[in-house]
């Protein structure tokens, strides 16, 4: 009788499979926060639909964008509450405000439910929140960008990074008074700067020509010498490869002569690194060979030509980097020999040429420019962030960089303002409160209103900053 009790007691009691470790939709959303601490792309690695390439274009397009920026990329089902739940655990512009709740930093967030249809969850949800600063046009770039490109993800993303950057609103528009002296006295002022920073700047581009001009001279008429030795040949390939080379010496030194701006310094390097690059095919078509792909110029001395190698430098007292050589210099490295770097002499001792900051930045960037495409990589760092600083300080003394800041600091006062007179406010309610019944339900409402706009989870402030733009579709 026992053992009979026993088998049905097994058999009564259902076997339950062992539960799976599950992660909900908002642990999931906490660990794409921890992702997105700065600006950027963050792609989940189970969405395939973007390269690893492109999530690194699309990063640096976010990082440099003027809105401070945070795009994650999920899959709709680590949004949904289970397996088989048909619909994602939040709608809309939700989806993205549920990531700004978790990192806790005023800025534009979307975020990019990848699936298979819109039926499955896929879409583009956007929002801004911000208490101060311009309102950035988000709705706008989340319709733009599922308009123009869904469903390709890249193309959707770089349409709306470009996009959420235009401003819709900026608050001056409301109050400033549209007078015609008020008009007048502004369009002096942005004259006055106007004029102000373009002298500035030539002023520095004047500097920096005094030293470029002459090492171009000396290089133009290296190259026409080179050109000049030249073998004649009936080849009708040579021939052409030669006259190409020919044309663009010649034009580089009537741009010489006419120089007065960096670009033009910059223009002028573009075209020696061509003409030089038309050298190396010419060898390469008398000797049988096929045209190589353009490459970077020898970073020891851009007169060397374009590089055809990579090896590991360190400069002293710096650190070790690799950098693109020419032929030469790569059997000087090989033969533990010092590299030919180019030197200069502008103050006291010969230094090398990348040494001497926004002075070489246009000359750099000529050589080291792919024509109308992107531009190689400087491997020094001091030299890339001197042309960077330049170009910044060249950009703060312009006019509209001027007004933005007038503004922010004017807005920052008003929002500083409001803030102090809302405290006050507040201070006398929660007085109020405490002298009757009828006050107290009032009080008591608006603790319940300011409640419900508390977090429901992550870090930051314990409350959502205003909502100033946002977005979402499905595609």
């Amino acid at each position: 009788m026992k053992r009979l009790l026993a088998v049905l007691a097994l058999v009564a009691i259902p076997v339950l499979p062992a539960q799976a470790a599950t992660t909900t939709p908002s642990d999931y959303l906490n660990d794409v926060a921890r992702n997105l601490g700065d600006t950027g792309v963050w792609v989940d690695p189970e969405v395939s639909q973007l390269s690893s390439s492109e999530v690194a274009e699309l990063d640096a397009a976010a990082k440099r964008s003027v809105a401070p920026m945070r795009i994650a990329v999920v899959p709709a089902a680590k949004l949904k509450n289970s397996k088989y739940s048909s619909s994602l655990a939040w709608e809309g512009e939700e989806i993205a405000d549920q990531l700004y709740d978790r990192v806790g930093v005023e800025g534009v967030y979307a975020v990019l439910v990848d699936a298979r249809s819109q039926s499955q969850g896929r879409g583009f949800h956007a929002v801004q929140r911000a208490d101060k600063g311009p309102t950035y046009d988000v709705g706008g770039a989340v319709d733009e960008a599922v308009d123009c490109c869904a469903p390709n993800y890249e193309s959707m993303l770089v349409r709306f990074i470009q996009r959420a950057q235009v401003i819709n609103k900026p608050w001056y528009v409301d109050v400033a008074p549209w007078a015609g002296g008020v008009v007048g006295l502004w369009g002096l002022w942005w004259g006055a700067v106007t004029f102000g920073a373009h002298r500035a700047r030539r002023r520095d581009e004047k500097a920096h020509l005094e030293v470029t001009r002459p090492i171009l001279n000396e290089e133009i008429i290296q190259l026409s010498q080179q050109i000049a030795a030249l073998p004649a040949t009936n080849d009708p390939q040579q021939a052409k490869l030669s006259k190409d080379v020919l044309d663009a010496v010649e034009k580089a030194r009537h741009r010489l002569d006419a120089a007065k701006t960096d670009p033009d310094v910059e223009a002028v390097t573009t075209l020696l690194g061509s003409a030089r690059y038309g050298l190396v095919c010419i060898d390469a078509v008398r000797a049988g060979k096929p045209i190589p792909e353009p490459t970077p110029p020898c970073f020891f001395d851009p007169r060397h030509g374009p590089s055809v190698a990579e090896v590991e430098w360190q400069p002293e007292g710096g650190t070790k980097r690799a950098v693109d050589v020419c032929a030469d210099c790569k059997r000087r490295d090989e033969a533990g020999e010092s590299p030919q770097i180019r030197m200069l002499t502008l103050r006291r001792s010969p230094m090398p040429y990348w040494s001497f900051g926004e002075e070489m930045a246009a000359y750099i960037d000529g050589y080291w420019s792919q024509g109308a495409g992107p531009r190689w990589w400087f491997p020094d760092q001091e030299a890339r962030r001197a042309g960077q600083e330049m170009r910044s300080r060249w950009g703060s003394r312009r006019a509209g960089a001027r007004f933005g800041r007038l503004t922010s600091s004017i807005g920052s006062s008003a929002d500083s303002w409001s803030s102090s007179s809302s405290g006050s406010s507040w201070d006398n309610d929660n007085d109020n409160d405490s002298s009757g019944g009828g006050w107290s339900s009032g009080s008591s409402r608006r603790r319940r209103s300011y409640s419900s706009r508390t977090r429901s989870s992550g870090g930051g402030s314990s409350r959502r900053s205003s909502r100033r733009s946002g977005g979402s579709r499905g595609f």
